[in-house]
């Protein structure tokens, strides 16, 4: 059975009320009276709520930061067991071990055949062209002597560089080697020999046979050097035998003039066999590197030079000085010094 809602009446007596009761948010929120306008109730509110509430612009406390706990350290994912494969049968090739063996067999062979049948048999000796089939200076017998080279001598194993080494260190006017090897067993040496050598006197007074590139060849005495073209007025030190020429030097004597003195012997003597008239010549003066002489046989002619500045200039213009038929008949002084003139002068002697 339905409840009756009744509530009291002023008068003692119950009525059941139809009315429904009202949402509590139907009510007024202010149960004071409301007075003035909106505008000032709604600032009056607004600073009610301003001091009832806190303030947001109001520093927060700092905190300090929490540490981090440290991560413990990972462990190592515990490693499964793997299972072993099983290699693969090898399967052997015979065919690659057979080419091996025959490749061995091959180097062998040719070793063999190195060792065996490549050895030297003959050397035959080559003399010097335009000398009639002989040398000047050195026999065919000499020369394989000094170079070393034994019968029964590994051929291909032989040494070209270390073969023409001792001929030169043995045989000072051998000039240019050239040795080839022809198989089954034969070495042939080639060779030229100095055309010119030349004299120089060393500091004690004796004499010495000379190359091109001032080289010593042999000892000589001053009859024999008389033979030659020779150097004075540079006494050189005294020598041995393969040795290069060194200029003396006395107390008190010039050194940048010793050097001068050396360097012009270097460059006349090689300048002078390129000219006809090189035979020809007696000696060559170097008294003083800038006042250079040449004189001829007997004393025929006095060639002044001057520096050897120029010099196969100069030489060109004594070549075709010594062609005038005026100056074959007469003897005299040649000067090409040049220093008035581009002009030769002539000189008679008295």
């Amino acid at each position: 059975m339905a409840q009756d809602r009744r509530r009291p009446t002023e008068r003692g007596r119950t009525t059941v009320s139809a009315e429904r009761p009202q949402h509590p948010s139907s009510r007024p929120r202010d149960a004071r009276p409301r007075t003035g306008n909106a505008s000032a109730r709604e600032a009056a509110r607004r600073e009610r709520l301003s001091r009832e509430a806190p303030s947001y612009r109001e520093a927060e406390p700092e905190q300090t930061p929490r540490p981090r706990p440290k991560s413990a350290p990972k462990q190592a994912a515990p490693q499964q067991k793997r299972k072993k494969a099983r290699k693969p049968h090898r399967v052997y090739n015979t065919n690659f071990g057979l080419k091996f063996l025959v490749m061995l067999a091959v180097v062998a062979v040719i070793v063999l055949s190195m060792i065996i049948f490549f050895k030297v048999k003959h050397i035959e000796v080559l003399p010097p062209e335009g000398q009639g089939g002989a040398t000047a200076y050195y026999s065919a017998e000499e020369i394989i002597a000094a170079s070393g080279i034994n019968l029964d001598e590994n051929l291909l194993s032989l040494s070209k560089a270390t073969v023409a080494a001792r001929i030169h260190a043995a045989l000072p006017y051998v000039n240019d080697i050239q040795i080839k090897k022809q198989l089954p067993g034969t070495v042939v040496i080639s060779f030229t020999e100095f055309d010119v050598s030349y004299a120089i006197q060393d500091e004690a007074g004796g004499w010495w046979l000379m190359s091109r590139e001032g080289r010593i060849l042999d000892a000589t005495d001053e009859k024999e050097a008389k033979n030659h073209l020779y150097v004075t007025g540079m006494p050189i030190q005294v020598p041995q035998v393969g040795d290069y020429i060194q200029a003396a030097s006395t107390e008190g004597a010039d050194l940048s003039e010793i050097a001068a003195k050396q360097t012009v012997v270097k460059e006349i003597i090689p300048a002078l066999e390129g000219t006809d008239f090189v035979k020809q010549l007696d000696r060559i003066d170097v008294s003083t590197s800038y006042d250079l002489t040449l004189w001829w046989t007997a004393d025929r002619y006095q060639i002044r030079l001057g520096t050897t500045e120029n010099l196969s200039y100069k030489l060109q213009f004594l070549q075709a000085t010594l062609e005038n038929t005026e100056v074959q008949h007469r003897s005299g002084i040649i000067d090409l010094t040049f220093q008035e003139d581009e002009k030769v002068h002539f000189l008679e002697f008295r």
